[in-house]
Parts: C-alpha cells; structure tokens; sequence
C-alpha cells in the first residue's frame, strides 16, 4: 500500500512455522532497520516517525500474536525469548549479515538482548522507553510458572471484547490513557479485526498472560555487558518522572552498555507517536557519523 502522504509497502515474512506480517518504508538500498513495537501494538507504531527518516530502509513487523501476524497454535505460551531468536531469523530472510535495531517498550526490550547475543550482527541500536525487559528475583520463578498456567486456562475460557465499530474500539482504548488521540487511531486501525457484529482486538488473548519465566537483572546485566554497538536510549520525560522506579532501574542498567548515548525528551511512553520530530532529530543526530 502507498500513499501519497505516508508511503510504505505491505509484506509477509514467511519462516517454517510463522508468517510475519510487516510494514517497509524506504529505498531497499537505504539503511536497513529492524523495526519492533512495543507490547499489544504493532508495526503501525513507526508510522509517524518513518516518513521523517526517509535514509532508513525500516521494516516495521507485527511480533507474533499482535497486528497481521500469526498467533502460535493453540495451547502454545508466548514466552519473550523466542523473540530474540524469530527476529534474527526475519533479518535472515532479508540477507541482512549486518543490520541495525528500532526498539519501542516491549520491542526495546527485544533489541537490547539481540545486540547483546549476536553482537557481530548488529551495527547500531535504537531504543524507545526501554533498556532490555523487566526481571524478576530467581525466587519468583515458581510463581510467575503457577500464575502463567492458571492465566492460560482462565484466558481460554474468556471471549475478547466486541465493538460495535471501529471508533468504538479506538474510544475504548484512548480512555486507557497515555497516548493521543491520532495515535491510538493509528494504532488501532491495524490492531483490530472484523467479525459478525462488530470488531475485536487482532491480538492473541494469550499474550495478555504472564510470563512463565523471566530473566534475573544480574542475567539482563550480562546481555547489556556484551553489546557493541552505538546505542541511543530514548526516554520520554513525562513516562519517565511518573515511574521512579523504573527510572532508577534503567538508569542502573545504562552504566554497563559500553557505547551508550541517552536523551531524554517531552512526552509520554509513545512519544515517537504523538511527538514524532523530536524523535527522529535525535534519530538522525545519532546516526550521523556513524551509517
């Protein structure tokens, strides 16, 4: 699909056992990006911030179980490392021998541990509202298993919420709070599906479960220990002094990436959606020198 306004093209990546639906902008001889978004949203996230960066050759994919992609058979639990491991593999299909990474939230989380497993892979990191994924004390380990079990059996006997229509799934999820009202638009155009009498979320009701295990922040460390790429660290400044905690978490985590540049910069934790100029200023300000 191209527009005049925002033009990109729809693809799938198709590996041996998943389809990834993606969205591309730019010349295939630009500067190749993988582009991943954040938790319950989808490739549609970058669409504000793509036509400002028209250098990059960014694919945008819906993760598994969000957007246009696949959802993994039934039974099946999505655990977050077997992202690390799908992404590479969609960078293979490219031919990409060496690529660079745009992380939102959950994508974020994504990108940092990739940089830091296959670091001979990736030639600069960008990350938005997110320096790797949360941890927990090893613990929580039985636990975190005991309430993923019950989540998936509680969640197969729920149905997902039906909207009327589109607008009233986009009302239902700008008063959730955090984000624009033109962003969640753009978000959930592509987040929803149609069925008999209305529309409903696209995404897997399973993903809404917890994870059924989670690295230790020691374990986060040494990923974050063996990147070596430049790394921009983008934080919106209101996400940021809402979340203390979190604040001081990344923080923490900034001192062991070797190569690490951090802007802090106005908005909420879609800043890259509803404040978009900014973002690629800091995006092209990063790159410059080093592509």
């Amino acid at each position: 699909m191209v527009t005049s306004n925002n033009p990109f093209r729809e693809i799938d990546i198709r590996l041996p056992h998943l389809r990834f639906a993606a969205r591309c902008w730019g010349p295939e001889n630009g500067i190749p990006f993988l582009g991943m978004h954040g938790w319950l949203d989808n490739a549609a996230t970058y669409d504000h911030i793509a036509p400002l960066l028209p250098e990059l050759r960014l694919v945008s994919l819906d993760f598994h179980g969000h957007g246009f992609s696949d959802h993994l058979p039934p039974g099946i639990a999505y655990h977050f490392a077997d992202s690390i491991d799908l992404m590479f593999r969609v960078a293979d299909q490219f031919g990409w021998k060496k690529f660079n990474l745009m992380g939102h939230s959950m994508g974020a989380a994504v990108a940092a541990l990739m940089a830091g497993v296959l670091p001979e892979r990736v030639q600069n990191t960008i990350l938005i509202e997110g320096l790797g994924p949360f941890s927990r004390r090893d613990s929580f380990g039985p636990r975190a298993l005991r309430l993923s079990m019950e989540g998936m059996k509680s969640i197969e006997r729920k149905s997902m919420p039906l909207y009327p229509d589109l607008e009233a799934a986009v009302q239902a999820r700008y008063k959730v709070g955090g984000m624009k009202l033109n962003s969640v638009r753009t978000l959930v155009q592509r987040g929803v599906r149609m069925v008999e009498n209305g529309v409903t979320w696209a995404s897997d009701p399973r993903l809404r479960v917890g994870s059924r295990t989670y690295f230790s922040e020691e374990q986060i460390i040494e990923f974050l220990k063996q990147i070596r790429c430049p790394t921009l660290l983008i934080h919106g400044d209101f996400y940021f002094q809402e979340n203390p905690d979190w604040q001081q978490r990344m923080r923490a985590r900034c001192e062991y990436v070797p190569d690490l540049q951090d802007v802090l910069l106005p908005g909420g934790h879609h800043l890259h959606l509803d404040n978009p100029k900014p973002v690629a200023q800091a995006i092209r300000f990063f790159l410059k020198n080093r592509i």
